[in-house]
């Protein structure tokens, strides 16, 4: 019968914490961000849109309700995601991340019909001028305060790397786009081109379809577990290369796994290394490996290296 382990052998079943407390706050802020300044223009948008009757307005008004729909959950997933791993998710919570994006394409899809349906009905109703001013001032307050909103997402996503602030970034340029269009449908419509307005509107849905795209395919990239661009695979290799002792690489794949990479590397290294020499080679390369910003893990293995025979020394 076979005799248990010892105690001081005692194995470790979650993974070491990877998630910084800087990082933390950073996704709290773009939450927080995110959050208020949506609800606060959709609340502006709504009322403007149902006093000014104006289509294009609507469809911006429609744009920012599914704004603050992703940003609420959108929060509620980023304080996941970065929770510490624990027994049940021994790798830690970052995999949340994407299908947060998923959520914000999908939102993001709906607004753009809801924009496109009430642009058609619009147009087959009959198309009538827009002249309360107020349709003309909150495009561009609009304009103005996502304008805000794009650079600071877009500063914090990148610094973090978080595929799903990334993505509220997107929504964000693709609101000032949409406020503009809006802006010139108004604008348009009070000068004597009533039709102005919901073509505008079916151009929002437009632009709209077109950022939920790209934040979907992103999202889907990296539910599936899809690889690493080859441009990283080089940096990777190099990474690894500028190790001492490393002779080759024998393998090389990478896997998206939550908005990072994760490495599954075989190196060629001196095969008269000890064991605890190979030990801490191999911390060494993983090391090297994890201090890139694309990569969330690295597994390491050593393959012994012979040196051809052309190489060898004589006798």
């Amino acid at each position: 019968m076979t005799e248990p382990l010892s105690p001081r052998y005692k194995t470790r079943r979650v993974a070491r914490q990877t998630v910084s407390r800087e990082t933390s706050r950073l996704y709290q802020r773009a939450g927080y961000v995110a959050l208020v300044g949506n609800i606060l223009l959709f609340t502006a948008k709504a009322v403007v849109a149902w006093v000014s009757g104006s289509s294009a307005i609507f469809a911006d008004a429609a744009n920012s309700g599914s704004d603050v729909a992703y940003s609420l959950l959108m929060f509620v997933g980023l304080w996941l995601s970065v929770r510490p791993a624990d027994v049940t998710h021994p790798h830690g919570h970052r995999r949340i991340e994407p299908m947060v994006s998923l959520i914000i394409g999908a939102m993001m899809t709906l607004a753009g019909v809801e924009a496109a349906r009430n642009g058609l009905l619009r147009l087959e109703r009959g198309p009538q001028a827009v002249l309360s001013n107020w349709a003309l001032g909150i495009p561009v307050v609009t304009m103005l305060i996502k304008t805000g909103m794009y650079f600071g997402a877009r500063r914090i996503g990148r610094a973090v790397r978080s595929p799903a602030i990334l993505a509220s970034a997107r929504d964000n340029l693709s609101d000032i786009l949409t406020s503009a269009v809006a802006l010139l449908g108004v604008g348009m419509s009070r000068v004597g081109f009533p039709t102005a307005d919901p073509i505008a509107a079916l151009i929002v849905s437009v632009w709209i379809f077109r950022g939920a795209f790209f934040v979907l395919r992103e999202a889907i990239q990296q539910l599936i577990g899809g690889a690493g661009s080859p441009e990283l695979d080089d940096r990777i290799a190099q990474a690894a290369l500028g190790v001492p002792g490393v002779q080759g690489i024998e393998q090389l794949v990478t896997e998206f796994v939550g908005p990072k990479v994760w490495i599954d590397i075989h190196v060629l290294a001196d095969r008269s290394q000890t064991l605890e020499e190979t030990h801490r080679f191999s911390h060494a390369v993983r090391a090297a490996l994890e201090a890139l910003p694309e990569v969330e893990r690295a597994f390491v293995h050593v393959e012994p290296y012979s040196p051809p025979p052309a190489e060898r020394p004589e006798g």
